[in-house]
């Protein structure tokens, strides 16, 4: 019997991980000018940047269910394996309901559906962490119990360039987006219960990157077990600061580049950390 974890594209895992472990990636897709492409396989982050920044129009939609009976099938082609599919938040994507559809068509009985509640790097870490849990022997069972341990210990920190591609989106309160316009408030995003919200309302965005720099110093006081950087087309800012934590703390910690599908709602200039706590 053996376990297979599934995850999706939004995962923006370290590169070279999921062939490693021969982890199976669903992608998401995004558009561009209409047109549809599968993030990372189709259309690389970089050529998407370019693209948005040029002023291309761009949109997002989940996996069909057809993307995840593929990948089911073929992993479950043993009858005492099982699956356990860890994906971003479903309040925020419609990629768990076409896994909960590819599911009901393949067999549910052996396949588990995880919802993570956030995105980006704080999926990929818990993905990275069930992976480890697999290679130890874990059951399934052992590793929701640590997912559901490792949601609240997981924060994610975000700067935008501007509030209009979240706004455009649908991803965050048009109000927030109208005060960030008005007030040249440059808020720090985060997520909670599943969906973006407004964490603070620094007025400028040097204000805003010294705060998200306190609060990393506030989790490496209570001790971390994963750091992540993300960056979308700004990669030596973020990479920058990434070297000076390092400088500081010598904690290992990983540069990612959020895809097309997550880019497109944040835009160009996004500046994330992602961190999670050490477990008490």
């Amino acid at each position: 019997m053996a376990i297979h974890i599934v995850t999706d594209s939004t995962s923006c895992l370290p590169i070279g991980f999921a062939e490693q472990h021969d982890l199976p990636v669903v992608p998401l897709k995004v558009s561009v000018d209409g047109v549809f492409f599968r993030e990372f396989a189709e259309i690389s982050p970089d050529a998407f940047y370019a693209k948005q920044k040029a002023g291309a129009k761009s949109g997002t939609t989940q996996p069909g269910p057809e993307d995840f009976i593929a990948v089911y099938t073929r992993l479950l082609a043993n009858p005492d394996d099982e699956v356990l599919s860890i994906h971003l938040s479903a309040a925020t994507s419609g990629t768990l309901n076409s896994a909960h559809i590819a599911a009901e068509q393949t067999d549910s009985r052996r396949i588990h559906l995880y919802d993570v509640r956030t995105t980006g790097l704080g999926l990929g870490f818990m993905v990275m962490q069930a992976v480890k849990l697999v290679a130890g022997g874990a059951g399934i069972d052992g590793i929701i119990t640590m997912l559901d341990g490792m949601q609240p210990r997981t924060h994610i920190y975000f700067l935008v360039g501007t509030m209009k591609y979240l706004v455009e989106g649908g991803r965050v309160g048009k109000a927030a987006g109208v005060a960030a316009g008005i007030l040249q408030i440059k808020p720090i995003l985060t997520f909670k219960d599943g969906i973006v919200d407004v964490f603070e309302r620094p007025r400028t965005m040097r204000v805003a990157k010294e705060r998200i720099r306190v609060l990393i110093d506030q989790a490496v006081v209570r001790g971390i077990e994963y750091i992540g950087f993300h960056y979308a087309g700004n990669r030596a800012e973020v990479e920058a600061m990434q070297t000076e934590f390092t400088r500081r703390t010598g904690i290992p910690s990983v540069l990612s580049q959020l895809g097309p599908v997550l880019g497109c709602l944040t835009g160009p200039e996004t500046v994330a950390v992602v961190i999670v706590d050490k477990a008490v």
